[in-house]
Parts: structure tokens; C-alpha cells; sequence
């Protein structure tokens, strides 16, 4: 078999990641020698059993009725959920008892909304205290579902918090919109929360999209998502590192 050779002499194409719908200022003025300690004082939940697998999938997609699907102009969630704190002089330790005595009202907002935006809270601006947001609504740490595959590491194992894809040969790379799924395994919730401010020097960065999976639902053509449904057509992404002149070869 002879290697795959490129005919094309013109540069790659530009990658470039979509705008976003609204680019608000960077809140977190922690500064930059704290944000990563953790609490000595809490137990290490590596230890302690190990954390818990991530769920298993649970694929539940028959009789699905697409006519009950609403309109886009029907919906009346807001994604994400804007949720600020309710006063501007709440102490980190007030802002804990919040969270835990509105646990069941979050709770009901996220599964409304489909997404909840934490903005101007003091509590999960570190480590330490990312955990005891989590511990505050009640919500249990699990692997990643690709822990297996080395994609994410620790940036805390002792509080169950991962960093973010951080990989040397990734870094040239656009990580679109994904689901953090597999077919295996599903996690029912996920707490993302940015530390630090992105760097700017190359390319404006520290964009974290969101997308509403019901809106994209809803705008699809009934007589198109039928046809998917019908016929059974699941989408699956593999990512393959090959290099960009070969896309056109294994197109054909």
C-alpha cells in the first residue's frame, strides 16, 4: 500500500471556532497563587473507597412521539439559567447556606433550563471551594466518562475535580459541541468553572459554548427528524489525528 501523499501546495485552512452569542467580562479576581489549594481539612475522596464509576448510559428512545415536539417560538426555558446571588455583601460561608437550603429549587431550574450559569459567587472561585458547592447541592463526584482514555487529568484527585482537556498535541485543536457521554457511560451532571482568565496573545480564547439541545430539537423539520428517528440514524465522532490534507482523500 503507497502512503497517502498530498497534491495540494496552498497553506491548511484556517480553523476558526464559531463567535459567541454574548462574550461577558471575567468575573473571578482571585489571584493567581490560591485558586488551586484544596481544604486539608476535608476528607481525600481518592481514598476513601475511590470515586465512584461514572453512570451507565440509559438509552431510552422508543415511542418517542416528534409531533408533541414544540415549536422553537412555544419554548419558555432560558439556556443557561442566569442565577446570581440574591445579595452583593453575602460572606462565601452565607453563600454556602444558600445553595444548600435552595438545593431543590436548582435542582428543579436545571432540569427546566437544561443548564445553570453561577455568576458573581464567591464560594467556587478555588478548588476547595468548587467542592463544597458540589457538597452544598448535593451533588456526588464520579470518574469522567473517558477516564479510561487519559484525555482529562486530575487537577485536584483528593476533591474529585478534573482539568480541563490540557494536552500538548491538542492544543492546536477546536473542541466543539459534545456531550460528556459515551455510549457506556453518562454523567447526570457536570460542574464547570473557570479559575483563571484565558490567555489572549494568539487568538481570543477562554470561549466555553453552550449549546440548548431541546432548541436544536425544536428548529429541526418534523418530516426530517421523523425520517432520523425511523430509520434509526445515530451519530457517532471519532477523533483521528490525521493530518489536514487527507480529509479530501478519505472523503472520496
Amino acid at each position: 500500500m503507497k502512503p497517502i501523499q498530498s497534491t495540494q501546495t496552498s497553506p491548511p485552512p484556517t480553523r476558526t471556532p464559531p463567535s459567541a452569542a454574548s462574550s461577558p467580562p471575567f468575573l473571578n479576581d482571585r489571584s493567581a497563587g490560591n485558586y488551586m489549594n484544596s481544604d486539608p481539612s476535608k476528607s481525600d475522596l481518592s481514598v476513601e473507597g475511590g470515586i465512584l464509576e461514572c453512570p451507565l448510559t440509559i438509552w431510552d428512545f422508543d415511542n418517542l412521539d416528534i409531533d408533541s415536539i414544540p415549536s422553537s417560538s412555544e419554548a419558555e426555558e432560558s439556556c443557561p439559567k442566569l442565577i446570581t446571588p440574591p445579595s452583593s455583601i453575602m460572606s462565601v460561608a452565607e453563600e454556602r447556606d444558600w445553595f444548600a437550603s435552595n438545593r431543590e429549587m436548582l435542582r428543579e431550574e436545571l432540569l427546566e433550563n437544561g443548564s445553570l450559569w453561577l455568576r458573581g459567587f464567591a464560594l467556587p472561585k478555588s478548588i476547595a471551594g468548587h467542592r463544597e458547592l458540589y457538597e452544598s447541592l448535593g451533588m456526588t463526584p464520579c470518574l469522567d466518562p473517558l477516564h479510561s482514555s487519559g484525555l482529562r487529568k486530575f487537577a485536584s484527585e483528593r476533591d474529585a475535580v478534573y482539568e480541563e482537556v490540557n494536552k500538548e498535541s491538542l492544543r492546536g485543536h477546536y473542541i466543539g459541541l459534545h456531550m460528556e457521554s459515551t455510549t457506556k457511560r453518562t454523567a447526570a451532571y457536570a460542574a464547570f468553572v473557570c479559575f483563571q482568565k484565558a490567555s489572549e496573545d494568539v487568538e481570543p480564547r477562554g470561549r466555553f459554548l453552550i449549546a440548548d439541545g431541546q432548541e436544536i430539537l425544536r428548529r429541526l423539520d418534523k418530516t426530517l427528524l421523523k425520517k432520523l428517528y425511523e430509520r434509526q440514524v445515530r451519530i457517532s465522532v471519532s477523533n483521528l489525528d490525521l493530518p489536514w490534507y487527507t480529509h479530501s482523500v478519505l472523503k472520496r
